[in-house]
């Protein structure tokens, strides 16, 4: 008894060696943390206490219902009129309304959040003062996409920015793209009109995974209707991104009685881009975009021109429904397998605002295109054939 006593004991001290060896070369792998930033830029401009009150607030106070810490960071960039810009960051400390508060990072001053130097400053303070495995950008302004500054009274470009010394001051989609460090985000997600264009997503097809877009303007008040029940989704490193940015979309979709049934949204794997230009490029074989080649009136638009103050004519093209009527049905078929490729995931309602110069939705490939018209000669037209999908397809 006395050696089987001896042998157990040795045996169990073996036993227990093993398993602290085995822990300790195979320690239990550390969940990934991704931090979010949320750029805020609406300076004087109608987001800002217009018609539907002060949205930046009603947004930021609708992530705080919704956002647990522990999961990651959400970093708020806010230039709002008539205040400082901020930098902030949500806290572990709720207060009397159950929102989780907010503790000033940064207080910038008055300046120009439509300046793109502005953008690229708060990514770099966000990556260095809050370093995460990965990042995601949500962003929230007027927007018109590709379209260059001054075009439409209201959306604009992708900043608009009316404080500081006066002046519309607008930020580029070349300008945006350029204030990103190259693959900095796993996904951007645009709250903001009209974002969905071949030009723009061409030229962030360095800078993130994924972008989630919409081809049409998005009626407000945007994505405050599911940021408490959902935002939290968007922290999640266990799901693949394009599923987390899918779910998100289509919760979204979910919500569209609240936004007068009118909404398109599109998700784009914009790694893709290149070779969907270099697949066009294949298919148009030296063909334009252009009024003489396509009977525009015959094409799928996402704008309404007279609501946004602007010559009666649309910029907003559906892409694959152009592509369609320039190519043959053998060379659009090899298009729309890279489309597919592109555009991994998409929805839209029926109609859009058909009671505000709206329109029907029967086409919706999730991307947008230009199509030369010659009505735009002035400022538009130069600005589509100088942009780097242009030159990439032609």
């Amino acid at each position: 008894m006395f050696y089987k006593s001896i042998i157990f004991r040795v045996l169990s001290i073996f036993i227990i060696f093993n398993l602290l060896f085995s822990c300790c070369n195979n320690p239990v792998e550390k969940s990934k943390k991704r931090n979010i930033l949320f750029y805020i830029g609406s300076d004087k401009n109608s987001l800002d206490n217009g018609n539907q009150g002060d949205e930046p607030k009603q947004k930021i106070d609708a992530i705080r219902a919704g956002w647990r810490p522990g999961e990651g960071e959400m970093i708020i960039y806010t230039d709002q009129s008539n205040r400082d810009a901020y930098l902030l960051r949500i806290n572990e400390t709720k207060d009397v309304n159950g929102y989780y508060g907010l503790d000033t990072i940064k207080v910038y001053g008055q300046e120009n959040s439509a300046d793109s130097k502005v953008l690229e400053r708060v990514i770099n303070d966000v990556t260095i003062g809050f370093p995460a495995d990965s990042y995601g950008m949500i962003f929230f302004s007027h927007a018109s996409g590709w379209l260059p500054g001054n075009t439409l009274n209201n959306p604009r470009s992708l900043v608009i920015d009316n404080d500081n010394g006066g002046g519309n001051r607008e930020m580029e989609y070349y300008d945006f793209a350029a204030a990103i460090p190259d693959k900095h985000f796993d996904f951007i997600i645009f709250e903001a009109c009209l974002m969905a264009d071949v030009m723009s997503m061409y030229e962030l097809r360095n800078k993130a995974e994924y972008i989630l877009v919409s081809s049409a303007e998005i009626v407000s008040p945007g994505f405050t209707v599911i940021y408490t029940k959902n935002v939290m989704n968007l922290f999640s490193t266990n799901s693949s991104v394009q599923n987390i940015l899918a779910g998100f979309g289509q919760a979204y979709y979910e919500t569209r009685s609240l936004v007068s049934n009118s909404m398109t949204f599109s998700l784009l794997k914009v790694s893709e881009m290149a070779n969907l230009a270099s697949v066009t490029k294949s298919v148009l074989k030296g063909q334009s975009l252009n009024s003489e080649n396509i009977v525009v009136e015959d094409i799928q638009s996402f704008d309404r021109p007279r609501a946004l103050g602007s010559k009666p004519y649309s910029r907003y093209f559906d892409f694959a429904h152009a592509i369609e009527k320039l190519v043959s049905d053998a060379d659009y078929k090899v298009f729309n397998e890279q489309l597919e490729k592109t555009v991994v995931w998409k929805i839209s309602t029926e109609q859009f605002l058909p009671n505000q110069s709206g329109f029907d939705i029967k086409r919706h490939s999730g991307l947008t295109t230009y199509i030369l018209q010659g009505v735009y000669s002035e400022l538009i037209d130069p600005a589509y054939i100088n942009s780097s999908w242009y030159k990439a397809i032609q």
